[in-house]
């Protein structure tokens, strides 16, 4: 008999050890709440809980403050069960911290001072009448102190996923216990929890994902008006910006000047070196410029190898100071990877922006100025 009995204990220690490393919706006996008083699985047991730990992170909700939600629950459960104390415990894995507590100071404790990790290994309400009788928890804390607790019933936390995080446990001064109408409105209130717990999830998920749309409607803004190649303005974006300066010019701004830019021989680049080398020379024109204009210019890729330069507040001969250092940078930076040195060099137009000059003829004006300084040998500034 002795032999046969060991061998039960043995068999329900291992149950119990299971039933710490599934689900409690795959927990046999899980139908309805129930009174436990004799579980002596010690919890420091070799049972795996990176699962339900990992279910309990996907929350979000261990340290954030505490919330009136939580708090209404908690204060329901201590009324239901006539208890002064109510507890939602969320097991972590070196503590248990509480997103509620009603009668109760501390925000956490540690795990081995928890009633609640023998509660979460059972399918339904775990009930202790007397702490102090109990030889596995009348060494705890809340059972030595002055004024001490007693009596401990808590009902588990199950996530739709069947995960226990934790518990919404009840505790009295004085030896009691809880009628089975009260637990089974303990473990309703659990479930409100839960419920609590996943519109939490569900909102934090809904916050995720508006931030990820923002992003990518700030993308697609992005890519709306930026030249790929150069990450410079488009031609639309920028003839955007054109408008906009041209209408505060009419109102009385300080002048602004226009460079139109192309680079020189670019055909022949693409022709002897190929069009990848010709994406480098273009990469590389627009981050010298971006070295050379200040931040307040708007610099855009017009089209092809051709590119416009809008300088704010900058008359016509500071505009041609800032010409001057773009064919400085050019010449002293080849195309890397390329031998013999490839030197590239530009042609540029230069104008003031005119606000009593329509923007079309502006741009006419400009290209002629461009096609002058190709004429006459390139490299060089045409100022009209």
């Amino acid at each position: 008999d002795a032999q046969e009995s060991r061998g039960l204990g043995d068999v329900y220690k291992r149950q119990s050890c299971l039933c710490g490393m599934l689900p409690i919706s795959r927990q046999l006996g899980a139908a309805r709440p129930l009174r436990i008083m004799a579980d002596t699985t010690p919890p420091d047991d070799p049972c795996d809980d990176t699962a339900r730990l990992q279910a309990l992170q996907r929350y979000g909700i261990l340290d954030t403050p505490m919330e009136p939600a939580y708090d209404e629950l908690a204060d329901l459960a201590g009324y239901v069960c006539e208890a002064p104390v109510a507890l939602i415990s969320l097991l972590d894995s070196q503590r248990q911290w509480f997103k509620a507590a009603r009668g109760f100071a501390l925000r956490e404790t540690p795990l081995s001072e928890s009633v609640c990790r023998y509660a979460i290994r059972q399918s339904g309400v775990f009930i202790v009448p007397d702490l102090a009788q109990d030889p596995r928890f009348a060494h705890y804390a809340i059972v030595t102190q002055k004024n001490p607790l007693r009596f401990y019933a808590g009902a588990p936390l199950v996530t739709p996923d069947g995960f226990v995080l934790g518990t919404l446990c009840v505790l009295d001064h004085r030896p009691r216990e809880l009628s089975a109408k009260v637990q089974d409105l303990l473990s309703a209130l659990a479930r409100q929890v839960i419920r609590l717990l996943e519109l939490k999830r569900a909102n934090d998920r809904q916050g995720q994902m508006l931030v990820e749309l923002e992003a990518a409607r700030h993308q697609m803004d992005v890519l709306a008006h930026t030249d790929v190649l150069t990450g410079l303005a488009n031609r639309r974006s920028f003839t955007d910006r054109l408008r906009q300066e041209w209408a505060l010019l009419q109102r009385g701004n300080e002048p602004a000047s226009l460079l139109m830019m192309d680079l020189d021989h670019f055909k022949r680049v693409n022709d002897v070196y190929g069009h990848h080398v010709g994406d480098q020379a273009l990469q590389l024109f627009a981050t010298l410029c971006r070295d050379v204009f200040r931040a307040a210019d708007v610099l855009g890729r017009w089209g092809g190898e051709e590119f416009l330069a809008l300088l704010p507040a900058t008359g016509l001969d500071q505009a041609q100071v800032v010409a001057e250092r773009v064919h400085a940078a050019l010449a002293a930076h080849p195309l890397p990877g390329i031998e013999p040195a490839l030197v590239l060099s530009v042609s540029m137009g230069l104008t003031l922006f005119d606000p009593l000059r329509p923007l079309d003829i502006t741009l006419r004006l400009l290209d002629s100025a461009l096609y002058t300084a190709k004429r006459e040998g390139r490299s060089r500034t045409v100022v009209v």
